[in-house]
């Protein structure tokens, strides 16, 4: 799936934007199991965004919160929790990014920063400077220093 544009708003007025920088075009890869689904998803859109309100037009800020809140709500009743108790709270789309990139840096080596940075259409200084405490919890410096002079 290619990403190019960001879905923005003033107030509550959607609006379509470019994405920050030229890192923010990227190609994310989707996952098999998710491929099937998201294709026929794709298939019932009326344009090429992924997110549209019932009138098939862009989504405003509040049809936006009340979408976020159904799919924490959902996400609640799964995790065990009930419109009354809460087990999950302050979830954001936000957070989903820095979960997903944190999954990423703990996959390294399999994956390098370059590649990350990629993926989440930000630099790779970015990708250092914010989940560097990630990949330095990955460290084994000692092996490291071990096996770089018993060759």
């Amino acid at each position: 799936m290619t990403v190019n544009k960001d879905l923005a708003f003033d107030d509550n007025n959607p609006y379509i934007k470019g994405t920050k920088s030229v890192n923010g075009n990227c190609i994310v890869p989707i996952p098999p199991f998710l491929n099937e689904f998201i294709s026929e998803y794709i298939k019932t859109l009326p344009g090429t965004n992924l997110f549209y309100s019932a009138n098939n037009k862009y989504m405003t800020a509040s049809a936006y919160n009340k979408m976020w809140s159904n799919i924490v709500s959902k996400m609640n009743v799964a995790a065990g929790g009930s419109n009354r108790i809460r087990i999950i709270t302050g979830l954001t789309a936000h957070i989903f990014r820095h979960n997903y990139c944190a999954n990423l840096c703990y996959q390294m080596p399999n994956i390098s920063i370059k590649r990350i940075a990629q993926l989440l259409g930000d630099s790779e200084k970015m990708v250092l400077e914010v989940y560097n405490h990630v990949l330095e919890q990955k460290e084994n410096v000692q092996e490291v220093v071990k096996n770089s002079i018993n060759f």
